[in-house]
């Protein structure tokens, strides 16, 4: 411990505020008891100046007028000095450590009040003779002086290093509260009860704009402790304070202070403040609007700056920090791969070329030449020429058409050689083997474009999860607290909330008790936030307590209504639809109707759909999806190709993003109007480069969309006469309109199926409004 503190303008106000109480610790008692000694000794021990507080115990005697009690405060005073000028000399050890000079000196101290300090025995309660005796009086006082000075020690050093700083524990809680008591107790008795009045009221005011909560309430009960213990003064006024207050602080403070003094005129009235005589009832109309003056003039920074400290350390940071760390190293973790598989990406690019090709091409050329032009006589002249140049040209003809002819060789060529049928023979043997190797060449291509395709969408992904786990969680103090507060009014008692993630990523994690009903809760929540919430996840923790996750509710909600039938006479239908959810807030509808009908059809119909559906769930971009699918059917050997309707919606805006490949005409409904959805494309498989029809719609409420199987357009013949069908068709449900649309068609054709046959229906409606 330093002797010698560094003054500062913090310090002296310190210094001041602990001086002006240990002045009102002193009339504590009736008889000048050295409670003042309690705080000067605490003070001290907390590392504040022991030349200062003795020199105002020393003052402090001065207000009794008596000689005795002064000197013997000057030798309370300079005994506790000498003992923490001593403490702060020696090493840092166990001794240091147990405060033993200071305890010495307070008990040397306390025993000349015993000693010397004249006393009257007061009058007590109980009639127990020995407890009459004014010595054992006094020493019970000094041993009451004793504990008080360690309790005040372990309350002062928390306010001076903890307060509004860190969550204080019990047992510093407890001490500081009896300090602001014992000092309450002080001040009525050193001023009056109205000035402790005038301060404890403007404490209330200030700490219950602060907290914005219900500890207003006990505020004012430890506050209404002082005057009753003095004066007999009623407790009951300052809980209807704290109620008051604590009902008006979110309107403001204007309203609050109006409201506190609304409840305090009220009170006098029926306590009869009103008839006391006029200098009385002046203090007292004095103490409850000067304090409702100056918290209203206040500036507003003042109680900015105290509400945030007050919220920062009444909330745990230690759990949303863990979270953002390990947030941010889950999302440079997902980067650092995403990097990789970019890298790969750029590696299987570079690796596309035409060297094969070319040196396939020299290699042709050199076989040629060993094989006929070394063995004739003009070889030579021939170089010479450049005759070479005339065969390449040959060679290159020769692979764009597969073999040579007579007709394919240049006239410079034709003209000079005298072999040419050895020439085109050698040529024709060595083009056969080039288309072998070339179609491997190109086979292994494809497999490389594929895989960078893929090592692209998966870099793609992993990059948005690595941007989005990155970003750290905010602080919602203000509405977890008032959500405390929301579900409590409504009977559902939470012990955590954790709010993070903004607009369409909001989520609310609470954990609560019992049977608590889900719907209230998501009630509660959405009135909070002015927004729809929805659970999305209840977890249970033990029998009665579980864990409930609210998430944003989208606008709109989706009914689907599918209907198919599959060719006469076959076993399976070509035709495969799906419906996913991609995430919270988006899903896909596709259509695929694979070539012909039947078993083959419905593999690569199935195949589509099932590559289409783990691909977007997945939420890779839409174009290297297509690629990729495309991709994969043109491998095969044989014919395969789908054509494929997708559309990705988003039940936020109602956008609907279309692709159609191949696909026969799908139609938007919206009431009495029909908007076509038309494609030009070719269906995926086909050929190695795709060109989809792609096109985004905004759906409103009551909008259908329709996507149908080339089955069903050809069974009406034209679009005019498919328009005029679904104009008569209920679109109010789905699946209603799907299942009708089907018979028609199949009516049409006579009442048999003669191909595979597919209606998918997709409706959008407006989400639930949680004000109904």
């Amino acid at each position: 411990m330093q002797f010698y503190k560094k003054i500062d303008l913090s310090t002296i106000i310190v210094h001041i505020l602990f001086a002006l109480a240990v002045l009102c610790l002193r009339f504590v008692g009736e008889q000048n008891e050295p409670y003042g000694l309690t705080l000067a000794y605490a003070a001290c021990s907390a590392g504040l100046s022991p030349l200062f507080f003795g020199m105002v115990h020393i003052l402090s005697a001065f207000f009794w007028g008596n000689t005795a009690l002064y000197w013997l405060s000057i030798g309370q005073a300079t005994l506790l000095c000498l003992a923490f000028y001593l403490q702060s000399k020696l090493p840092e050890n166990n001794l240091k450590k147990s405060q033993l000079f200071p305890l010495l000196a307070l008990s040397l101290g306390l025993g000349g009040f015993v000693a010397f300090s004249p006393f009257n025995a007061y009058l007590l309660p109980i009639s127990v003779s020995f407890l009459s005796d004014s010595l054992i009086q006094k020493v019970g006082i000094a041993c009451l002086i004793f504990l008080l000075s360690v309790a005040f020690s372990v309350a002062v050093k928390a306010i001076l290093r903890k307060l509004l700083k860190c969550r204080l524990r019990n047992d510093e809680i407890l001490f500081s509260l009896l300090l602001c008591v014992l000092v309450g107790i002080g001040v009525c008795r050193f001023l009056s009860v109205n000035a402790y009045l005038g301060i404890a009221f403007f404490i209330l005011l200030t700490f219950s704009y602060s907290t914005k909560d219900a500890y207003a309430v006990v505020c004012a009960f430890v506050l209404s402790l002082a005057p009753a213990c003095v004066v007999g003064y009623s407790l009951v006024p300052f809980f209807i304070y704290g109620i008051v207050l604590t009902a008006c602080v979110s309107l403001g403070r204007l309203v609050s202070a109006c409201a506190f003094l609304a409840a305090f005129f009220l009170n006098g009235y029926f306590d009869g403040i009103f008839t006391l005589p006029s200098h009385y009832l002046t203090a007292a109309i004095l103490a409850a609007t000067l304090p409702c003056l100056l918290f209203i003039l206040l500036p507003y920074s003042v109680f900015k700056d105290l509400e945030n400290k007050l919220i920062f350390y009444r909330e745990k940071h230690l759990p949303r920090i863990a979270i953002n760390r390990n947030r941010m190293a889950i999302g440079e973790k997902l980067f650092e791969i995403s990097s990789v598989f970019r890298e790969i990406e750029h590696t299987f690019s570079s690796l596309s070329s035409n060297e094969a090709e070319q040196g396939a091409k020299e290699y042709i050329r050199g076989c040629i030449m060993e094989e006929v032009c070394k063995r004739c006589d003009q070889y030579r002249d021939c170089m010479k020429n450049g005759v070479q140049m005339e065969l390449d040209k040959l060679i290159d003809v020769g692979c764009m058409k597969g073999k040579t002819s007579l007709l394919d060789l240049p006239r410079n060529f034709a003209d000079v050689c005298l072999h040419q049928n050895e020439i085109l023979s050698a040529t024709n043997r060595q083009l056969s083997d080039y288309c072998k190797y070339m179609t491997d060449t190109e086979n292994a291509a494809d497999g490389r474009a594929l895989l960078a395709n893929q090592a692209q969408g998966i870099s793609e992904i992993l990059k948005n999860l690595a941007l989005e786990q990155s970003e750290p969680l905010r602080i919602y103090t203000d509405k977890e607290r008032a959500l405390h507060v929301a579900l409590l009014g409504v009977g559902i008692v939470c012990s955590e909330v954790l709010i993070y993630g903004e607009e369409e990523r909001l989520s609310v994690s609470l954990v609560t008790f019992g049977k608590a009903d889900v719907k209230k809760i998501a009630t509660v929540v959405s009135h909070l936030f002015e927004t729809n919430m929805m659970i999305s996840e209840r977890i249970p923790l033990s029998q009665d307590k579980f864990c409930c996750i609210l998430r944003k509710k989208p606008f709109f909600d989706a009914a689907f209504g599918v209907a198919t039938t599959k060719k006469k006479g076959q076993t399976a239908s070509g035709d495969t639809h799906s419906v996913i959810k991609i995430d919270e807030r988006r899903f896909m509808a596709a259509l695929s109707d694979g070539m012909g009908s039947g078993e083959y059809a419905q593999r690569i119909s199935e195949s589509t759909i099932t590559l289409l559906e783990s691909f977007y769930r997945a939420k890779m971009p839409s174009e290297l999806v297509l690629a990729a699918i495309n991709k994969l059917l043109t491998f095969s050997k044989e014919e395969t190709f789908a054509c494929v309707d997708i559309a990705v919606i988003d039940l936020d805006t109602g956008e609907a993003d279309i692709v159609k490949i191949g696909s026969p005409l799908g139609f938007i409904l919206t009431g009495s109007t029909v908007k076509v959805l038309e494609g030009g494309s070719l269906p995926l498989g086909i050929l190695d480069s795709l060109h989809p029809d792609t096109a985004t719609y905004t759906l409103t409420e009551g909008d259908v969309l329709l996507f149908l199987s080339d089955g069903i357009t050809d069974a009406f013949g034209s679009t005019a006469d498919l328009f005029e069908a679904l104009k008569t068709l209920p679109i109010g449900n789905p699946q209603c309109l799907a299942d009708t649309l089907l018979q028609h068609a199949i009516n049409v054709y006579g009442g048999v199926a003669k191909d595979d046959m597919t209606v998918l229906a997709v409706r959008l409606f407006k989400s639930m409004d949680f004000n109904t």
